[in-house]
């Protein structure tokens, strides 16, 4: 017993290291950069990474996953209000991504010692990273006079470092819609209150599902939804998503609708052969839907 007490221990205090952020993030250190600078974040110092017309820095991310740019402006005055731009490029490729935010004084912040900075409140983007590994650059625009303190995360979960997985398609359902990232199609399926999507599992498992909530004309900012999960005829869980529209992926056929965001949530699926069912309870909007397994959870049945 106490040898496996010392165990967990060591497992505990190899994992320390490891810097995670919340909310399914960890945080990552750009691959290159021209400056950096600590701030104090409530008290706790904290190393940013400067953008301005000098400076600026490259990020290698493994997609498909989404990647956090974290920014605070550093402000020419404490009441200071000001606009500013920060652009994301994937490299090889022609689109620039704009991100635009609103600043103000933080209350929580203080620049390095020894300065009299007045730094901005943390603002926060995901950016959509098509599959492949990349090497993001992220920048201030030309003719920018601002300085920006960036750091930077990326979306993590079960499924990450390599694993190979198997796009499973459900026995049952209303409407197989694709989706177009960097000329790659991706396969998902539509549910709503009324639609659903069913697939019979093999289990012990653990199901990767991708949910994106469409978005209509007149829906702005960051969309709420719910998904409901019925195991053989018995609800198993709802899962709360929220996120905002995609930059990058889109319709291959022409929608007036517009996908959001990934969100990912994970169904562990018992021993034995079981059937899940996923709906959008009471809501008049519809989601889209992709269903993962690890290739080497593949048995039996679950190869549909």
């Amino acid at each position: 017993m106490r040898n496996t007490i010392i165990l967990l221990v060591l497992i505990v205090g190899s994992l320390a290291p490891c810097s995670f952020a919340e909310d399914g993030f960890v945080f990552l250190k750009p691959t290159t950069f021209d400056q950096s600078s600590k701030l104090t974040i409530a008290g706790k110092s904290r190393t940013y990474y400067v953008l301005n017309k000098d400076s600026r820095l490259n990020v290698t991310v493994d997609g498909p996953s989404q990647l956090k740019i974290m920014s605070r402006l550093d402000l020419a005055s404490a009441t200071a209000q000001p606009d500013y731009d920060i652009e994301v490029q994937i490299e090889g490729t022609k689109k620039v991504r704009e991100i635009h935010h609103t600043s103000k004084l933080s209350e929580k912040a203080e620049s390095a010692p020894g300065t009299s900075s007045f730094i901005g409140v943390l603002r926060s983007k995901v950016i959509d990273i098509p599959s492949g590994k990349h090497n993001v650059i992220v920048r201030v625009p030309e003719g920018s006079t601002n300085k920006i303190y960036v750091r930077l995360s990326q979306k993590t979960n079960e499924f990450t470092g390599g694993t190979a997985v198997i796009a499973m398609t459900p026995f049952e359902f209303t409407n197989e819609v694709e989706l177009v990232s960097e000329e790659v199609a991706y396969p998902y399926y539509r549910i709503g209150a009324t639609d659903r999507a069913a697939l019979r599992l093999v289990g012990p498992a653990t199901l990767k599902v991708l949910s994106r909530i469409e978005f209509s004309p007149e829906m702005k900012g960051s969309q709420k939804w719910k998904i409901q999960v019925i195991e053989d005829g018995k609800l198993k869980k709802n899962y709360n998503l929220s996120a905002g529209s995609s930059d990058v992926i889109q319709y291959k056929n022409p929608s007036p609708l517009l996908p959001s965001r990934a969100e990912t949530f994970f169904v562990e699926i018992p021993e034995g052969e079981h059937v899940y069912e996923f709906r959008m309870a009471d809501d008049p909007r519809t989601s889209l839907l992709r269903f993962l397994l690890p290739k080497t959870e593949l048995a039996g049945d679950n190869k549909q």
